[in-house]
């Protein structure tokens, strides 16, 4: 996951909401823009990684990053240095970020998002990302937690086994071509 894309995606919603929101609103958000970001492109917008919850799906390092328990200490700072929770409330403590990580696609999937579910609420969000014509990779984990593989996602929003195999490829040449491009960029540094 790119942090400062994860922050920018994330105020990009919150302002949207006078910087303040619902936080399991905002992962379910973004959980349905990664899954259009799939179907139409084969390409999430977060690179985060999902699971199955009791209260359906979450990108997991973005709840990490909201609790305050990312594994990554410099992410969970620039974090903290954005972003404050008030009870289940995400706010943003600025009022001005720079959004040059997200493309022009990033943000018409997560404004045409925003705009099917802004008048609703966290608990409109749970229940329709529960109901299985709307998120069929969902499964209901009883307490635990159950990985939400991309190639799940993929299936349900009605690709092939054969363009699920070229995606996942094509995502994994393209995570190892970056992993290159930044060891080049440290050694510049």
């Amino acid at each position: 996951m790119d942090i400062e894309k994860i922050v920018q995606i994330t105020f990009f919603i919150l302002k949207k909401y006078n910087y303040r929101l619902n936080y399991t609103k905002l992962i379910k958000l973004l959980y349905l823009a990664d899954r259009e970001s799939l179907k139409e492109t084969g390409m999430s917008i977060t690179n985060d990684i999902y699971f199955s919850l009791d209260n359906g799906p979450v990108l997991s390092g973005l709840l990490d990053l909201i609790h305050g328990c990312y594994t990554d200490k410099n992410a969970q700072n620039l974090w903290n240095a954005r972003f404050a929770r008030d009870s289940f409330d995400l706010i943003s403590v600025v009022d001005r970020m720079p959004q040059g990580k997200l493309s022009e696609f990033d943000r018409e999937v997560l404004n045409k998002v925003d705009e099917q579910f802004h008048e609703n609420d966290y608990s409109y969000m749970i229940n329709y990302l529960h109901n299985k014509k709307n998120c069929p990779e969902w499964k209901n984990p009883c307490g635990s937690r159950i990985p939400i593989k991309t190639e799940e996602i993929l299936a349900s929003v009605g690709k092939s086994k054969e363009e699920i195999e070229f995606i996942m490829q094509e995502n994994t040449i393209y995570e190892q071509e970056e992993k290159l491009f930044a060891a080049l960029g440290d050694s510049f540094a």
